[in-house]
């Protein structure tokens, strides 16, 4: 059903994606910096990555996703149907990792997919 989905790479520019490679796949990924400040000010920083996959297969997905450095959420958007998956990494001290689907229903990733839907073109 996804296999004649062409994305344009200029709609994705315009929500922050970049496209990114991880492993031998093309992804697109952005970064946001997330601050979270009190009455003095700022207390701390961290980041989120959000991942846009197209075709690679969920259990590959799985055993690629690693934590990393200073990110404490990766979200990953994938085709297809089904529930959100959710892991920590060491409790949640090293990071989230949280994979939704583009057809899903949580709300979590209703920013990810309104914002592909823009960019899919259908042949």
């Amino acid at each position: 059903m996804y296999g004649n989905v062409v994305i344009d790479e200029d709609v994705l520019r315009r929500f922050y994606y970049e496209p990114h490679q991880f492993g031998d796949y093309k992804v697109y990924r952005r970064v946001l910096i997330m601050e979270k400040s009190g009455l003095l000010g700022v207390i701390g920083t961290y980041k989120l990555l959000d991942f846009i996959v197209i075709n690679i297969e969920l259990n590959d997905l799985l055993k690629m996703i690693q934590p990393v450095k200073d990110v404490m959420i990766q979200r990953f958007l994938v085709f297809g149907k089904g529930k959100m998956i959710k892991k920590s990494f060491y409790l949640g001290l090293k990071g989230w990792v949280y994979i939704g689907f583009y057809e899903g229903e949580e709300t979590f990733f209703d920013d990810m997919r309104k914002e592909l839907k823009q960019a899919i073109n259908k042949f």
